[in-house]
């Protein structure tokens, strides 16, 4: 065990004050689900209808009924476009709510605008999250989360005065940038207060389905979108004034070599858990030493994700995974307004399975298994939008809605769940001294996921049931290709990167035993640390 965690153990585990800190840190969550899924409101699409002058009647679409009245203008069939995808002058959509789409008239030939716009900001999303990483290694997590949070409210406002769709989307891309960001430190920063038993908890636990359920009361609410915009901007200002309450990560100090700014810290930790202050002498030692070691420290890349084989296939798998994961799970949430019935109670009921899976995956993620709990949930959420597809070749589509509505949820549930556990499942998949890289790419694909979502949803424009299709299909994949990954549930986790391989299948360490100690870097986001991994003595082994 580390010095740090054998203070923190010193002083609580998880204690009063690493609970305030959890909750006031978990609190950004919420207006963060606001910012990330208002498209789900903002880009609907209510009815609309073309009114033509009967004055010139040549100029009419010959292909569409019209119903003249007796006054000069008439009502052309509704939600019909031209034959080449134009829009007549004269739009008018009903009252029911606005949107985007009755902003910039985004129907017709643009009606796959919304969905595109869905997409940069994803694309956004990535970005923001590469950067930020770093940037919060380099400034502090407590800055860097404050910082562009502060941003993000300021760009979300803008959104709402966008004189053009164009305009729009690029103030979308920079709010996906920013939830991007201030997402890797809402999730790291709380972690780094905590010793690893508590890691898992924090990490699947937040107030983000909250977000999602409380956004469905949104729109109930407030039907104008730029006003929408606004409130909800507005209603997440009085986070900022939680600075005073959430310190810098001592973890993060002690990396810098900072010590007696941690000191303090873990200092007040103890005095509000209500434990003595612990004697830092050993911790200074510690700090001194990794510093020394950080001079000598073997450097890895990508590249050994993929060596050796059996590697490689775990990588790709777990990786595979947090694709499907995210692809499913954006697009499920963000397509919940769209079903049959009540859209806010469908954002509403959205937000609520996600509590339940979560719950589930922390109660039975250990007993049954890593590939287990994965397998079963994404097979799960996968069954459930794939079966839909068959009320659509019944054409019962819509006089089901009920089951339809149904399926889908039970599908995010089986989603949100498999996504939680593949997290843990993929860190425990990768050896220590490449942990970090791994969980990245993961990342990554998680990203890249979250940005075809939108367009797989766009599929659904002439068929309804494509996308849950897809998704099903997916998801299904994965269930099925999980299997073929390692079980890592009480199975001491990999240290080595294991670069050769002999022909009855298993492997040869290639790296000293220094390499390890130098690189066994704590990944706060799972609860490993240098001193609990199991680091073998390498000078022994065969090169």
């Amino acid at each position: 065990m580390s010095e740090y965690e054998k203070i923190l153990r010193e002083i609580g585990a998880f204690g009063p004050y690493q609970v305030r800190v959890f909750i006031l840190v978990s609190m950004f969550e919420t207006p963060l689900a606001w910012a990330m899924l208002l498209p789900m409101l903002l880009n609907g699409a209510p009815d609309w209808s073309c009114g033509v002058d009967v004055s010139n009647i040549t100029d009419v679409w010959t292909n569409n009924t019209v119903n003249v009245t007796r006054s000069h203008w008439v009502n052309q069939t509704s939600d019909t476009c031209s034959s080449d995808g134009g829009v007549c002058e004269n739009i008018t959509f009903s009252k029911e709510y606005t949107s985007i789409v009755t902003e910039f008239s985004l129907i017709c030939d643009q009606s796959s605008v919304p969905n595109w716009i869905t997409t940069i900001q994803m694309t956004g999303v990535l970005f923001g999250a590469l950067l930020t990483g770093q940037l919060a290694d380099l400034i502090g997590r407590r800055k860097v989360l404050f910082l562009e949070y502060s941003m993000l409210l300021v760009f979300w406002f803008a959104s709402a005065y966008s004189p053009s769709w164009q305009v729009y989307a690029v103030l979308r891309f920079f709010i996906g940038a920013l939830i991007g960001g201030t997402l890797v430190v809402n999730f790291v920063l709380p972690l780094e207060f905590v010793t690893p038993e508590w890691r898992t908890f924090c990490g699947c636990v937040g107030f983000w389905a909250v977000g999602l359920m409380v956004l469905g009361l949104w729109g109930y609410l407030i039907q104008r979108w730029q006003t929408l915009v606004m409130a909800s901007v507005i209603s997440s200002i009085f986070i900022l004034f939680t600075w005073w309450f959430i310190p810098e990560s001592p973890r993060w100090l002690l990396s810098k070599g900072r010590l007696k700014e941690a000191e303090e810290i873990l200092s007040a930790m103890a005095l509000f858990n209500k434990k003595s202050i612990p004697n830092f002498t050993t911790l200074q030692e510690s700090v001194e030493l990794e510093q020394r070691k950080q001079t000598t420290a073997k450097k890895y890349s990508y590249w050994h994700l993929f060596t050796p084989r059996k590697q490689a296939r775990a990588s790709i798998l777990v990786m595979y995974g947090w694709f499907v994961a995210s692809a499913a799970y954006y697009g499920l949430t963000l397509s919940a307004g769209k079903l049959a019935g009540n859209r806010y109670l469908n954002i509403f009921l959205s937000g609520l399975v996600e509590i339940p899976a979560l719950v589930f995956v922390l109660v039975v993620n250990n007993r049954l298994g890593r590939r287990k709990t994965v397998s079963g949930l994404m097979l799960l959420g996968g069954a459930c939008c794939f079966s839909i597809l068959f009320i659509d070749l019944g054409g019962k589509l819509k006089s089901w809605s009920v089951a339809v509505i149904i399926l889908a949820m039970l599908g995010k549930m089986g989603i949100t769940g498999g996504w939680a556990a593949v997290q843990v499942f993929s860190a425990e998949s990768f050896p220590t001294v490449i942990r970090n890289i791994g969980v990245g790419a993961c990342s990554v694909s998680a990203r890249i996921g979250g940005i075809v979502a939108p367009l797989i949803m766009d599929l659904g424009s002439e068929h309804k049931a494509v996308p849950f299709t897809v998704f099903g299909i997916i998801a299904i994949v994965c269930g099925i290709l999980i299997l073929f990954v390692p079980e890592t549930s009480g199975v001491p986790l990999a240290d080595l990167v294991l670069l050769k391989e002999r022909k009855n299948g298993s492997t040869m360490p290639t790296v000293q035993y220094s390499d390890i100690c130098n690189n066994a870097d704590s990944f706060v986001d799972i609860g490993l640390n240098r001193d609990e991994v199991n680091i073998h003595d390498t000078d022994n082994l065969d090169p």
